[in-house]
């Protein structure tokens, strides 16, 4: 064997056991996590809401969650932290649920209360992932996304001077992944502090068409009259509507720097 293949046999185990130890180290935390947000609604929830506990699916699972919350036992900061907890949680593991917590958040605290609660529990648990992958996932991405890691770098190199409005871009189009941003971001020179904002502000518009989802179940449940055509939702609909403009016109720009430095 030659000094050479000897080099490159060690790298690969090298790699190998680095990559286990990734492994078993995020594991270790996920089993931690899920038991510590397991502590958190056993301890804060009632009776009544655990007989009801399941994860919304649907909006009519959310209205029963939402009933069986609101109701005369539950104390409303204890609510809140068991909101705050599993939103974070789920951001932080890239789980799926986000949506319908969301809706429920809508339900719960109405529409403006709950986007700027659910874009920081976005913005925290993301950054969560974003330091998790920091520390621990560089031996996986080397070794399973190297490829995809270097073709995004190259957008980003084109981007440096307007990162944020970039990785805002990104957050709020469907072009990556919620999930590869998250971990690719730490490896790539996006810095955490420009990572969580662009989060924050990123997750809103979408976010916010879901909680006013919830906002109008809470809305229909507190009244049989329910009237469209009123001076918040006017509002509502108009700020949606810009908002849904904001990746069209940063994609827009963002085409025409990059037109330009290839003229």
């Amino acid at each position: 064997m030659t000094d050479l293949a000897f080099e490159f046999n060690m790298a690969t185990k090298s790699l190998k056991t680095s990559i286990i130890t990734s492994v078993i180290s995020l594991g270790i935390i996920f089993t931690l996590s899920t038991e510590i947000i397991y502590l958190i609604l056993n301890t804060y929830l009632s009776k009544e809401v655990k007989n009801f506990l399941k994860f919304p699916r649907t909006l009519k699972d959310v209205k029963i969650l939402y009933d069986a919350l609101t109701g005369h036992e539950n104390n409303n900061i204890h609510v809140l932290i068991c909101y705050v907890a599993t939103y974070i949680f789920l951001q932080s593991f890239s789980l799926p649920g986000s949506v319908m917590l969301s809706v429920l958040g809508g339900t719960l605290w109405g529409s403006w209360n709950a986007l700027i609660l659910v874009s920081f529990c976005s913005g925290t648990g993301s950054t969560i992932c974003y330091l998790l992958s920091y520390y621990l996932g560089q031996p996986i991405i080397q070794n399973y996304l190297s490829e995809r890691m270097e073709r995004w770098n190259e957008k980003l190199n084109a981007h440096r001077k307007g990162l944020f409005s970039y990785i805002i871009f990104l957050k709020t189009t469907p072009f990556l992944p919620n999930w590869f941003i998250n971990i690719a971001s730490p490896h790539l020179g996006v810095g955490v502090g420009v990572f969580y904002w662009a989060t924050f502000f990123g997750v809103a518009p979408l976010s916010f068409i879901h909680i006013q989802a919830g906002d109008t179940i809470h809305r229909l449940s507190e009244t049989d009259e329910f009237t469209f055509l009123t001076i918040q939702n006017v509002v509502t609909v108009s700020l949606v509507a810009i908002a849904a403009l904001i990746p069209i016109i940063l994609g827009k720009r963002f085409e025409s720097q990059e037109k330009s430095k290839v003229g």
